[in-house]
């Protein structure tokens, strides 16, 4: 075994078919996912101007039909800043009743 000719490595577990799937090796980086601009978005705010849930659908979908992607933020008091993101959650639901 030469250096750099073997892609077998002792003791190393065998990347997934995701990890493969994502992972560009010209670059060697991995890929990330974008909401693409032909979506419209819905957002709701709560009492601190602070966004709740971000919702994203192709354009034209209706806000009842299923396949909105759905994010929601849990926001925790900060010292300095005022609100701080602490945690993101997604699911697939539609946008009239959001709520998860």
């Amino acid at each position: 075994m030469t250096l750099g000719n073997s892609k077998e490595i002792a003791g190393a577990v065998k990347p997934s078919s995701i990890e493969q799937d994502v992972f560009e090796p010209d670059l060697m980086a991995g890929r990330m996912c974008e909401i693409p601009t032909n979506m419209e978005g819905r957002w709701e705010y709560d009492a601190n101007d602070c966004c709740i849930y971000a919702g994203y659908a192709p354009t034209g979908l209706a806000e009842g039909a299923d396949n909105w992607l759905i994010q929601k933020f849990t926001w925790t008091a900060g010292t300095i800043s005022g609100f701080v993101c602490t945690k993101r959650e997604i699911n697939y639901s539609n946008w009239t009743s959001h709520t998860f």
